[in-house]
């Protein structure tokens, strides 16, 4: 290729899932996961698998569990801690959760490996998205997280509670 060679690619990840939506009460469950990543050579294959499963669930609870709210005047955080901004825990994630890798050497890298950090997270928040979008005949959500009200909603055709997103500009 003639692509100049700055010894940092990025590793790229996909995630596939599939879930069991209940329109009525807009509540689903994540019954498969699969996250592949191209990262270069495997060095470690355990951890490699936890560090996708682990990105998938950071992924599950950033997609439809963690909402974050601001007071729009000031910008000061409104829920604090685990207990008001909950991230997904061991019951909202699938009992069986399976990744691959494609296990090809990296020239930019001495070794061959590359980074799995973000993509492994990102993949799986979108995947989850998609997958409730399917559910619901296609319908795209404008923001994160997707929260039960906004399922029930958008399988009844309804609009959704909530505006777009404000800026503050005082």
């Amino acid at each position: 290729d003639t692509l100049d060679r700055d010894g940092s690619p990025p590793a790229m990840a996909v995630g596939f899932i599939e879930v069991e939506l209940d329109t009525e009460t807009g509540t689903f469950e994540i019954l498969d996961y699969l996250g592949v990543v191209d990262c270069g050579t495997v060095i470690h294959p355990l951890g490699l698998g936890a560090q996708i499963k682990g990105g998938a669930s950071m992924g599950f609870g950033m997609a439809c569990l963690e909402r974050h709210v601001y007071d729009p005047r000031w910008g000061i955080p409104g829920n604090v801690g685990y207990h008001e901004a909950k991230p997904a825990t061991y019951l909202d994630v699938p009992s069986r959760m399976e990744w691959d890798a494609v296990d090809r050497a990296d020239p930019e890298n001495p070794v061959g490996a590359r980074g799995v950090g973000e993509p492994t997270m990102g993949c799986a928040a979108a995947a989850l998205l998609c997958a409730i979008s399917e559910a619901l005949g296609g319908h795209t959500f404008n923001r994160t997280p997707v929260v039960p009200d906004m399922i029930v909603n958008a399988a009844a055709g309804r609009p959704q509670s909530h505006g777009p997103l404000d800026v503050n500009t005082q």
